[in-house]
């Protein structure tokens, strides 16, 4: 039989063909169909920078005050992550995000990269010029500390940290000298594109990463990926693109894009426009008012009909003609929807749960994606009964922006949080709070418990910028208990602290210590009796009312050394001086002498002190004691003053002695008056007073911890004072630091 054409048959075919096709580009969608379609976006992009020899730099961004961040040997050091919404569009695998609003260009020159290479030379130089002093400053805790002490465990790993970031620091300097001194290179920007797959409410689908590769993007605001694979990942459904959100005229503009590939002269001019120009915060024609959500980075706008409008990117709204146009300006629209059609027909047959209309094996309750507002708190993100539930963003009242995981209106989950001051909380959150976490602000990077006001409380660890570190316990947002703190400027810090403040290292006293004491004529008399010194029998028995408490057993300690005191001024000599001296020595105890500073002139008081008395070969180094009052000081002229008449005394001792002397002072005055002692002055060993549960937190020497100790085979109290070292350093402190 003759096949006839029949021009009835072929207008009914055309229409219903038409009917097919409007409903599969057209038929709404519901949002819970589209809810497992948003993802995270993460950009991880770094520049490399040769330098001769092969080695590589990698730095994150160069700054407009010609400065690199992140710079370092190490590739995962300098990386930098950008995290944004992100949502298919196809079922090929094309998505849409948000591009970082920071450009980075694919490569900088040498000519601007020199001055910033030129000036992070000199800020690395002082970076680790810190880093060493602040090795040095463990290495000497741990000298004169040992593994009985509380502490010391934590000081020596971070000593362990530090000196492997001073070889970080040392090749980074050591690579940057040898490019600046080649005229420096160009560096190359490089990146890595994954997509992070949450599964969705009511869906048995797990979590996941994707490699994508990008296909456009426009700086600051959209950008079109690509996913590994050509088609949607497992268990994800794509949004549909509404082409008609605000009028007619935007549903002829897609399809004006479409036929410019197709060689329309006045297309190209059109799809620049679109792609370039966000419209305003407020929609029209039935699209609802969506306020922005600072920090919902590429988020999708639903319309009426469940279709997407458009998406957030750049803090501004773009429509979906712009976005048509950006996705369709890597290949031609037919390439888009021959891809998009074998993507789906391969999906189909193999059992993916990919159809047009998006409502397949899609459960009618659970979260959809929308807003919920309430006084002057904004949410974007997904919705449970009209209330935050699942992955969303809220905007507070203060400027503040949480975003993360909800519970029934509640933040639980991992999530983020970035108060108006710009410091960022992140962690697992739990009963709308974060119990333990991180925090990250401009004086550096917290990591620990937290209150309910999101304060530093409990243990935590705090990591400044400028190489500084704490461990310990927190109350309130302030160091409070027990904790070690180091600086590039400052002394080690282990021990108690209160309200922010150091207190003091808390001693454990034991016999391992080096102990000794002075003495002067006041250890001969008690209770207007006066009494001799049994050097035979001598032995600590009590440390003081306060040190008892932390000595480990029972106080029955030898003594190690023996200072007495030989003259005041200019004037007084102690009279029990030469036969103390004399016993001290015979029993074969070490002993040293030492001055009790006055207002008189420096010289004459250590030509004084040298000739009342009488030093001998292998005596201990002399001390001045420096006690003098804030009144005094202030009448001899002012504490520059004192500090130069100090070191007259020091000199001159130091020069007829062969030796250098100590100096002994209180708490009160190394906090108030050693800071701005000359240089020259804070060489010399210190011994420093200080009563009480806590050890002096400065360079020393000995210490004296009571003026209340007892001693077997002398009558009333007597200063203990403790030498700052290990049994072994104390006799290699005999063997070299003596009278000469």
């Amino acid at each position: 039989m003759k096949w006839k054409w029949d021009k009835r048959r072929t207008a009914w075919a055309a229409t219903v063909g038409i009917i097919l096709c409007g409903c599969l580009l057209f038929w709404p969608v519901s949002e819970k169909a589209c809810r497992d379609g948003v993802a995270e976006a993460v950009t991880v992009s770094w520049y490399e920078l040769g330098v001769p020899g092969g080695d590589t730099l990698y730095f994150n961004a160069l700054r407009a005050d010609s400065t690199l961040t992140g710079l370092s040997t190490e590739r995962e050091t300098a990386k930098c992550e950008f995290r944004s919404n992100a949502f298919f569009i196809s079922y090929s695998g094309r998505l849409l995000t948000a591009a970082d609003s920071v450009a980075r260009p694919e490569r900088l020159n040498r000519e601007d990269l020199l001055p910033a290479l030129q000036k992070e030379a000199r800020l690395l130089s002082v970076r680790l010029a810190g880093f060493r002093r602040m090795l040095e400053e463990m290495e000497y805790y741990g000298r004169t500390h040992s593994v009985v002490d509380e502490g010391f465990h934590e000081v020596m790993a971070h000593n362990e940290w530090v000196k492997a970031q001073c070889g970080e620091l040392a090749r980074c300097k050591q690579a940057l000298d040898s490019l600046l001194a080649a005229g420096g290179e160009d560096a190359y920007l490089r990146e890595e594109r994954t997509l992070r797959i949450h599964a969705g409410a009511g869906r048995a689908a797990d979590g996941g990463t994707v490699v994508c590769r990008r296909l456009a993007q426009r700086p600051g605001g959209p950008s079109v990926w690509q996913a590994a694979g050509g088609k949607l990942p497992d268990g994800c459904r794509r949004f549909r693109l509404n082409p008609f959100p605000y009028g007619w005229f935007h549903f002829l503009s897609p399809y004006y894009t479409w036929w410019g590939h197709w060689g329309w002269s006045g297309a190209a001019p059109r799809r620049q426009k679109n792609e370039a120009s966000p419209v305003s915060i407020r929609m029209e024609d039935g699209c609802p008012e969506i306020p922005l959500v600072q920090g919902a980075e590429g988020a999708p706008v639903f319309g009426p009909w469940g279709n997407l409008n458009g998406m957030w990117a750049g803090g501004r709204f773009y429509p979906a003609a712009g976005l048509y146009a950006l996705s369709l300006s890597h290949s031609s629209w037919p390439e888009c929807v021959w891809e998009d059609l074998k993507a789906w027909v391969s999906g189909w047959r193999t059992g993916g749960r990919f159809d047009f209309t998006g409502e397949k094996d899609v459960p009618e309750t659970g979260a959809v994606y929308g807003t919920y507002a309430r006084r002057d708190t904004l949410f974007y993100g997904q919705l449970s009964g009209g209330f935050p539930e699942g992955e969303g963003v809220m905007r507070y009242p203060d400027g503040g922006v949480y975003r993360g995981g909800w519970r029934a209106g509640i933040r639980k989950g991992y999530g983020e949080y970035t108060d108006s001051l710009g410091r960022t909380y992140s962690g697992y959150w739990r009963g709308d709070s974060l119990r333990r976490g991180r925090l990250r602000a401009k004086e550096g990077m917290y990591e620990g418990f937290f209150n309910r006001r999101m304060e530093e409380h409990g243990e935590g660890e705090f990591m400044a910028y400028d190489g500084g570190y704490y461990v310990g316990k927190w109350k309130d947002g302030r160091r409070d208990g027990f904790g070690f703190s180091v600086a590039p400027h400052e002394v080690v810090k282990c021990g108690v602290w209160a309200k922010g403040r150091f207190r003091g290292e808390q001693m454990l006293y034991h016999s391992e210590r080096i102990y000794g004491i002075d003495i002067s004529k006041y250890q001969h008399k008690h209770r207007h009796r006066t009494y001799g010194i049994d050097w035979r029998n001598l032995r600590i028995t009590r440390l003081g009312h306060t040190a008892d408490r932390n000595a480990l057993g029972a106080v029955d300690y030898p003594v190690s050394f023996v200072y007495i005191k030989s003259t005041e001024g200019l004037t007084v000599f102690n009279p029990y001086y030469t036969q103390d001296v004399r016993a001290a020595r015979r029993y074969g105890f070490p002993v040293g002498a030492y001055h009790f500073f006055s207002t008189r002139p420096a010289m004459c008081q250590a030509d004084y002190f040298l000739k009342k008395s009488r030093l001998r070969k292998g005596d201990l180094p002399p001390m001045l004691d420096v006690e003098l009052s804030d009144r005094r000081i202030a009448a001899m002229g002012g504490r520059d003053v004192l500090f130069r008449e100090m070191l007259v005394w020091l000199k001159e001792v130091g020069r007829r002695s062969g030796t250098t002397p100590i100096i002994y002072v209180s708490q009160d005055f190394v906090n108030r008056y050693m800071p701005f002692a000359p240089e020259e002055l804070k060489k010399y060993p210190v011994w420093v007073a200080r009563y009480g549960e806590y050890k002096p937190y400065v360079h020393l020497l000995y210490w004296q911890l009571s003026p209340d100790g007892r001693v077997r085979g002398i009558r009333g109290d007597v200063d203990i004072d403790v030498f700052n070292g290990s049994e072994e350093q104390f006799k290699r402190y005999l063997r070299t630091q003596t009278v000469k």
